[in-house]
């Protein structure tokens, strides 16, 4: 990173400058820092040279703290080239996402050593207000869908949408957190500026989970349907949307109950990619309960699991939005598919299934996560209440003899 340094009095006010010119270590660019004197004569150029010898120094040494020239969106650029480079493609879309179409158009410009935290404060609530509109891809980035010149606003229960949910703020403010730790760790900002301010505290998502009368009448009305399988895979088995659809006829054995989890399919910018599960314990073995085996020997073909109509394999999101769909038309109350999943772990909590069992079917990483997955249901409470019955022994009848008041 060695550069050249030089000191010189300015002919139009007679200042002394000191210059030095280097290539940034992280950008690769030629970058220039300027220091000057408050002084004229010969002190005025010992100040500049003592000036220019401190800057030297904290470059060579590999503080950046005072190149003023790296903008908020360059560092989270080079953020995403380093340190992200061995990050899942699902994971490094999500970031790409946020950095490009979130948070670059809004700070990007800002220089870095000059970002604050009231920028990011204030950037946080322009996301809570922002008016939304249909998206759509055009050269790798999202853009709003024009119709006579105009944004096409997007619309939920026929009204504009305006803001993102704080869930959604919270994981641009983890990924700014992180991006500028390693800023700080480079000596380019010597603060994170996500320390002075306080993490979006979204509200603790509750799932919509079917009682089994509800999940019944759904395997009911879902008989010789494709998407019958889903709902048994997901609701009798606890799997997830993306291993019910990398699965295939070869990795169920319905002689001897199993399935075989090894594969998980996940979108990406570049299409869907089937790949290993994300952590070791995905890949696991589920027991399949008896009574869907008559079902499951009904509806078994060849090759994958479940396809469309014409055979090609489906968007994760698509097989969601079919799945909506099929409720709206029958009248079934709206779940997401991933609920048939809460479903299946409130099940093993309602029959005793352990703690530990229930881990391994559903699997999870640790218990803490199954039981999020757990939910208490109104017949499940009364259960609860009426087993406490038992620990009353007085009988109401009038011989009862109450004590002395």
């Amino acid at each position: 990173m060695a550069g050249m340094g030089s000191v010189y009095q300015r002919s139009s006010d007679g200042r002394w400058v000191g210059k030095y010119s280097f290539i940034d270590p992280l950008t690769g660019e030629p970058n220039t820092k300027y220091v000057y004197s408050s002084k004229k004569g010969r002190k005025g150029e010992q100040e500049a040279r003592r000036k220019l010898n401190k800057v030297i120094e904290e470059i060579e040494s590999g503080n950046l703290s005072n190149v003023n020239t790296i903008t908020v969106e360059s560092w989270l650029r080079k953020y995403l080239d380093i340190y992200c480079a061995k990050r899942s493609d699902t994971t490094l879309d999500g970031y790409r996402n946020y950095i490009e179409n979130h948070i670059i158009p809004v700070l990007g410009k800002i220089k870095l050593c000059d970002l604050k935290p009231v920028h990011i404060e204030n950037y946080y609530n322009y996301e809570r207000t922002v008016p939304r509109y249909r998206m759509t891809k055009k050269d790798g980035k999202m853009v709003p869908i024009m119709k006579d010149g105009k944004p096409v606003p997007l619309i939920k229960n026929g009204k504009p949408v305006f803001g993102y949910s704080e869930t959604t703020i919270l994981q641009q403010h983890r990924i700014l957190h992180r991006a500028f730790e390693k800023a700080v760790a480079n000596g380019l900002i010597e603060k994170n500026p996500c320390d002075g301010i306080d993490a979006p505290s979204p509200e603790e998502f509750e799932p919509k989970v079917y009682t089994e009368d509800e999940y019944n009448l759904l395997l009911d009305k879902l008989r010789g349907h494709r998407l019958e399988i889903v709902a048994l895979l997901a609701g009798m088995c606890g799997l997830r949307r993306g291993e019910i659809l990398a699965l295939t006829w070869e990795d169920i054995d319905l002689k001897n109950r199993i399935i075989k989890i090894t594969k998980n399919t996940v979108p990406t910018s570049k299409g869907t990619v089937t790949k290993k599960p994300k952590t070791k314990k995905s890949e696991r073995i589920v027991v399949i309960p008896s009574e869907i085996i008559p079902d499951l020997k009904r509806l078994r073909g060849i090759g994958k699991v479940i396809t469309k109509l014409d055979g090609t394999d489906y968007n994760p999101g698509s097989l969601s939005r079919e799945f909506k769909d099929f409720l709206e038309k029958n009248g079934l109350r709206h779940i997401r598919l991933h609920d048939l999943r809460h479903f299946n772990a409130t099940m093993m909590l309602k029959y005793g299934v352990s703690e530990r069992e229930a881990q391994e079917r559903m699997g999870h990483s640790n218990p803490t996560m199954t039981k999020k997955y757990q939910h208490i249901l109104k017949d499940m409470a009364y259960d609860s209440a009426d087993k406490l019955n038992n620990v009353l022994k007085r009988k109401h009848d009038d011989g009862v003899n109450f004590g002395v008041k």
